[in-house]
């Protein structure tokens, strides 16, 4: 993976690791290369009848399908992908797949590599909502790009004795403790639970991961993980003590891996965006960055109409409620 001039950690293999020990399927790698084009993408591939909506109403192994990692994924490339290479790509996925009873595949795209339109002749897209990224280019910008509020809240946890630690991915286990607190207190989706394997299975990108923690009086106070590379840094999971947030410690820790992305030549910290569209979440993070907005767009590929559609009727049977046209990409999962 890292033979590609822009890859990322979402792609390495060991990232997709962790999540299939956290239960997401089995990773894959498509990876297609002719003459004029090389790029690949990272999968999970999930057996449909573990999803609660079909267990005892499917055959297990019967159907497939495919997302990718949580994160951003897409296609991986260097250099623009002429049409008559993305029309073969499509064509020997959708072969490949039928042969192996994969019925659909959902895909998040990369917001810093912009790569939904590396190979549009093989996904359905559609813009989902805005991510904020930090601009780290030069140290000025974080602070000046910061709107004066969260400047303030920045100041405010310095003054209370706040200072910050960067740690290995290794020592997660004071994180753990305060992302548990923090899943709890939001009442967050099961999903986001991730248990003590998965952190150790962390341990094997170590060579671009860590855990910064906003340390108070000798004590960890808040604290999350950050990915990275040459090109960018990413803010992946955050915890923090509920007792202790009027501090700000989490204000100043991104503001402080702002400034160690700058002094490792990494010109971009890329905070994500919220889990619905303009929510407190989100609001948090666009105060690092006035101007620093990129599109998060998905997309899927429908590879089985026939089969899709079938999944869809077995949903309608089971629960009259069901609305079969609703807003997810993949609909016959819709919650």
């Amino acid at each position: 993976m890292k033979g590609f001039e822009c890859w990322d950690v979402y792609y390495l293999s060991e990232y997709s690791k962790a999540f299939m020990i956290h239960g997401d399927g089995e990773p894959l790698l498509f990876e297609y290369q002719d003459g004029d084009s090389h790029f690949c993408y990272a999968v999970m591939k999930s057996d449909i009848s573990d999803c609660v909506h079909f267990r005892d109403r499917l055959d297990k192994r019967a159907w497939f399908d495919l997302e990718t990692p949580y994160g951003y994924g897409g296609p991986l490339s260097d250099k623009v992908v002429p049409e008559t290479s993305q029309k073969a790509f499509a064509k020997e996925m959708k072969e490949y797949c039928n042969e192996n009873h994969i019925i659909s595949q959902f895909v998040r795209f990369h917001p810093l590599l912009d790569n939904s339109k590396t190979v549009p002749l093989a996904f359905e897209t559609r813009y989902m909502r805005e991510t904020i990224f930090m601009d780290t280019e030069r140290q000025e910008l974080i602070m000046s790009n910061m709107d004066s509020k969260n400047r303030n809240m920045v100041r405010k946890a310095i003054k209370n004795g706040v200072t910050v630690e960067w740690h290995g991915i290794e020592d997660y286990e004071a994180f753990l403790e305060m992302y548990q607190e923090t899943m709890e207190k939001n009442r967050a989706n099961q999903y986001y639970f991730f248990d003590r394997s998965y952190f150790e299975a962390q341990k094997e990108i170590s060579e671009n991961a860590c855990i910064g923690y906003a340390v108070r009086e000798g004590c960890p106070i808040a604290g999350a993980i950050f990915y990275y590379n040459e090109r960018f840094m990413h803010y992946h999971l955050a915890g923090s003590r509920t007792d202790q947030k009027m501090f700000a410690p989490g204000n100043l820790l991104l503001y402080e891996a702002a400034l160690r992305a700058n002094s490792k030549g990494i010109g971009k910290l890329h905070l994500g965006g919220g889990l619905m569209p303009d929510d407190s979440l989100f609001g948090f993070k666009k105060q690092f960055n006035k101007e620093g907005r990129l599109p998060f767009v998905i997309g899927r590929t429908v590879f089985d109409k026939a089969a899709y559609d079938h999944l869809l009727d077995i949903r309608e049977k089971a629960d009259p409620g069901f609305q079969r046209d609703n807003s997810r990409m993949i609909q016959y999962r819709y919650e």
